[in-house]
């Protein structure tokens, strides 16, 4: 009964019209900030003070409508008071003086009903908003104009646009030292969604410690920031501290002149509890990209940073390690522990998954892992700010479907935004690498280095695209240029494959044996160098020298749980088997025995190596064992997961098939299609043979020619091991045949002093070449 007298009687003073206009306003006044924050801007103060006022102005409304009994009875009217009219007294003659004017109409007393009026409510209501936009437009005026407290560091001049910065360690109490290195990775990341600063990544600060003859790794606290900053002509410090106070904790952060030390910019936040540290880092951020004169705009597009990272936090913290192990340490295996610790947390961690792929890919060892990850970052890439979606996409595209175009849209859309953006650079680079366009990688990459001299990644790729050009000099030169960044364990490994490129094998290999030593405690690099070391053990006909580096690289791939990539080291054994010293039970021996320690049905479809094998069986002559392969390639790998490399690898094993099976004209054109990605001279050996086997003997030499004469870096490794040799002797055999006596002649000596000091097997060949070419030569006397 209650309760129906008071519905009733809030209808009657239509209360619920007044609610509901109210709510009407709060929405559009929202839905104003929202496309005001998106097309200009609004400081981060305006939404919270108009929530204040419309929090007064709600109880406002309610006392209004309730003493006026709703809008009905005062809004048309809108007086200043809700005393009746008096009514008018009739008129007397004039018998005496006119009263005076106070004791004709008194003056009212202050009552509730004269102060909520409608007119005094909605006067009020409204003029404070409009001092709320006025105070708004003249602060962004002030902003923008640098005049007063609310210049910002770019407006005045202080910081340029697009200025590079340092992130210093945050400093913290010995008991908040994760937290701190957490807080650090946060701010690094939100900050990196700035358009208007560019902060030095770890990698960067950590060949610079180098340079110092500092540890890398060394905690870069604010007084080591600003001496990096001198040293590498960077003119500000972004440095900050944690403290607690009892169960809470307060964040503070400023940017430091690194010249003198001075305070530009002091902020700080507030987190109640662990729980709301993201928030907090993410509030701070926000508060510093302000004060140096981000775009407002630009700030309010900015995705919250635990939604473009993870609520937990030590899911972070563990990210904040990985981090630290692979772009400072150079510790790939032990980041990549530490990311998998992070995804078991927080498994729609997006950057997490997007690193985690990254790595694995780089590695080449675990197909199927490469594509967990980066299908799971491009699933959750609205978890991810712009870039880091853009750079999810891209690699996704690049690295799991094959679909470069895809990929190169994705580079290139994020360039447009970002044109100075050095990951998408080099990534860029590297697709026009594989597509063998050295020329327009070139510009990419040194625009790359340009934004950030210190990176590793677009130096060794510069080194990479050289190669590719057959340009050893220009490589050299540019491995001078940026000698800080030798240091580096694949920069070292690809100046090794350079030297092995251009013949000069002996400087190969002493690169190789001081990387192995330097990088003892890594399986990773001893699983490499083994295997590099093998071929150019090979190349040279030091078979039995080959054998074993191959074999310590299958024994530790064991070890280290890669059963795919002992399998693949078995069928590069094989290869060498086959193609120099055509030892087919040895070679078959080979796989055979690596297939029975390590069934391919225990792995996961994507990891099986069903094309390496099946090149080796039909080079091998076992073309039904190669058919079956390949078809269960086809039917257990999607093709949507089909790499780019893989198709092109597939047209080549189907070539490779169809020679073993005397069908010669479709393995030239198989094996044409696959001439087409990274490799530049793999597919060329089986296209001679094949055109051999068709009686194009032109045909063949122009192919064979093309496979000694191609530059291309990574030839030895790839390619070379088992093929050179071989290459050189048949070739110089076609020439005897065709009468071209000198070309004969050259390619005989240069497979005599390639295989030099090779094994005693292969003794006889290298005395055969000599004795020919010097028939050749008395013949010519």
């Amino acid at each position: 009964m209650a309760l129906s007298k008071l519905i009733g009687e809030l209808h009657r003073r239509s209360l619920w019209q007044v609610i509901a206009g109210y709510l009407v306003f709060v929405w559009l006044l929202f839905e104003t900030f929202e496309v005001l924050s998106v097309s200009v801007g609004l400081p981060a103060w305006v939404e919270p003070t108009a929530a204040v006022l419309l929090i007064v102005l709600f109880p406002a409304l309610l006392a209004t409508a309730s003493i006026q009994r709703g809008p009905k009875a005062a809004w048309p009217r809108l007086t200043s008071d809700s005393t009746p009219e008096a009514t008018p007294e009739p008129t007397v003659a004039a018998t005496g003086p006119a009263p005076a004017p106070e004791a004709r109409r008194p003056r009212a007393p202050l009552t509730a009903a004269r102060m909520f009026t409608w007119r005094n409510t909605v006067a009020a209501g409204l003029g404070s908003f409009a001092l709320l936009a006025v105070i708004t437009a003249v602060y962004m005026v002030l902003r923008t104009a640098g005049i007063g407290p609310a210049a910002t560091l770019v407006a005045q001049g202080t910081l340029a646009d697009q200025e590079r910065l340092i992130l210093a360690d945050f400093a913290s109490p010995p008991a908040l030292a994760d937290l701190a290195t957490t807080i650090t990775e946060g701010m690094r990341l939100d900050l990196a969604q700035s358009p208007t600063v560019r902060i030095h990544s770890p990698r960067a600060v950590g060949a610079a410690l180098a340079r110092m003859e500092m540890e890398p790794d060394a905690v870069l606290s604010l007084d080591l920031a600003r001496e990096v900053a001198v040293r590498e002509d960077v003119r500000g410090v972004v440095a900050g501290e944690i403290s607690q106070v009892g169960s809470g904790f307060v964040l503070r952060a400023e940017v430091v002149n690194a010249d003198d030390g001075s305070v530009m910019i002091s902020q700080r936040a507030n987190a109640r509890n662990e729980g709301q540290i993201v928030e907090a880092v993410d509030e701070l951020s926000k508060k510093i990209r302000e004060r140096i004169g981000e775009p407002l705009a630009s700030i309010g597009r900015s995705e919250r940073l635990e939604r473009v990272t993870t609520a937990d936090l030590e899911a972070l913290r563990l990210y904040s390690s990985a981090i630290r192990a692979i772009d400072v340490e150079g510790a790939d295996d032990r980041g990549q522990l530490l990311l998998e610790e992070a995804l078991a947390r927080d498994s729609t961690f997006a950057m997490a998954w997007r690193k985690l792929g990254v790595v694995l890919n780089n590695r080449g060892e675990e197909r199927g892992r490469v594509y967990q990850a980066l299908e799971q970052a491009f699933n959750y890439r609205d978890r991810l700010t712009a870039r880091e979606r853009d750079l999810a996409t891209a690699a996704y595209y690049a690295n799991a479907t094959g679909e470069t175009d895809l990929a190169i849209q994705a580079y290139q859309s994020l360039l447009e935004r970002e044109p100075n953006e050095g990951t998408a650079l080099n990534n860029l680079g590297v697709l026009m690498l594989e597509l063998r366009d050295e020329a327009a990688a070139i510009p990419l990459l040194m625009r790359a280095l340009e934004v950030d001299s210190t990176a590793a990644i677009p130096f060794m790729n510069m080194i990479w695209a050289y190669g590719n050009q057959g340009d050893f000099t220009a490589a050299t030169e540019h491995i001078e240029m940026y000698p800080w960044l030798i240091g580096d364990p694949t920069a070292r490994e690809h100046e090794a494959q350079l030297w092995a490129s251009v013949g000069e094998y002996d400087q190969a290999q002493r690169f190789l044996e001081e990387l192995r030593v330097d990088q003892v405690a890594s399986p990773y690099w001893r699983t490499q160098t083994s295997e590099e070391l093998a071929t150019i053990a090979a190349v040279q006909g030091r078979l039995e020298e080959a054998e074993r580096h191959f074999r310590d690289a299958m024994a530790t791939n064991v070890e280290r749980g890669l059963r795919r990539a002992a399998i693949v080291e078995a069928t590069a054994l094989a290869r060498m088997l086959l193609h120099v010293t055509g030892d087919t039970p040895g070679a078959l021996t080979t796989v055979d025995f690596a297939l029975m320690s390590h069934p391919l049905e225990e792995l996961d479809p994507l990891d099986r190596p069903y094309l390496d094998l099946a090149e080796v069986y039909a080079a091998a002559g076992r073309v039904e064992r190669a058919q079956d392969l390949v078809d269960q390639f086809v039917a257990l790998v999607p093709a949507e997961f089909h790499s780019a490399d893989q198709r092109t690898r597939l047209d080549r094993v189907v070539g490779a098939i169809a020679l073993a099976s005397g069908d010669a004209q479709t393995a030239i054109e198989h094996t044409l299609s696959s001439d087409a990605f990274v490799c530049k001279v793999c597919a060329l050996p089986q296209l001679a043979r094949a055109y051999e086997a068709a009686g194009q003997r032109d045909s063949a030499i122009a192919a064979y020619s093309r496979y000694v004469e191609t530059p291309y870096i990574f030839r030895t490794r790839d390619s070379d091991g088992w093929h050179l040799g071989p290459v050189l002797e048949r070739l110089a055999e076609l020439y005897e045949a065709e009468g071209s006596d000198e070309q004969a002649v050259e390619k005989y000596m240069r497979l005599a002093r390639l295989w030099e000091d090779a094994d005693d097997r292969l003794q006889s060949r290298v005395a055969n070449a000599r004795e020919r070419a010097q028939a050749l030569l008395s013949k010519s006397e």
